[in-house]
């Protein structure tokens, strides 16, 4: 209900259907009260609970319900946190009763991922985003400046960007194009790195 906002990888198939994701990102609303969270959290592990072993793991304020299964030690996590507030006010899903995070929100926090993680996920989502013309990578940068500003960080774009180059060159170690056998893979591959190589971290220093 209005009690929490859903954001990450999964809210995002709200805007952009491209993959699947076992992992739901959500946020508590400002005016919820710790009763209400307990209430909402009690909630998670019992519908959980009636597929597999849940165990629920709790750091800073971020609380994480995961599911567990026979076939998969980890089939499903939920994750809650506070947030400082929203670029946007969270709207409604069509699907649900339930709020999700503005697509603004959305891509701040794939940009906070990407700059902070840089996990191969987080570079497809981006470049898909782009790509499909959801935002452009100026926009991805403003909105992650915006983000940084709400938090109180620095907007240092020039180190944002290395973060970026610097995760890029770990992934490219880790499984370079000769390693890749389908070559239609190794050419997505070559494309997608060389696209943030060449117009992406670019965008950010404009």
């Amino acid at each position: 209900g209005d009690k929490i906002s859903l954001g990450g990888a999964f809210a995002l198939l709200h805007y952009l259907d491209y993959r699947s994701t076992y992992d739901v990102d959500a946020w508590w609303q400002q005016a919820t009260t710790p009763q209400e969270r307990r209430q909402v959290i009690d909630v998670i592990q019992h519908v959980l609970g009636q597929f597999g072993q849940v165990r629920q793991r709790t750091w800073g304020d971020v609380v994480s319900i995961e599911l567990g299964t026979a076939e998969k030690r980890k089939a499903f996590s939920f994750q809650i946190a506070a947030r400082e507030g929203h670029l946007q006010a969270p709207v409604p899903a069509q699907w649900q009763d339930v709020l999700l995070d503005s697509l603004q929100d959305l891509l701040a926090s794939k940009m906070m991922a990407l700059v902070n993680r840089g996990a191969p996920r987080d570079f497809r989502d981006i470049y898909t985003v782009c790509q499909t013309e959801l935002a452009t990578p100026s926009e991805c940068w403003q909105l992650w400046e915006r983000r940084q500003e709400m938090t109180g960080n620095e907007l240092e774009l020039e180190r944002a960007s290395l973060a970026v180059l610097t995760h890029l060159a770990r992934i490219e170690q880790q499984r370079p194009l000769a390693n890749i056998p389908d070559m239609a893979q190794r050419a997505q591959a070559e494309t997608v790195r060389n696209w943030f190589k060449q117009e992406f971290t670019n965008a950010g220093l404009v």
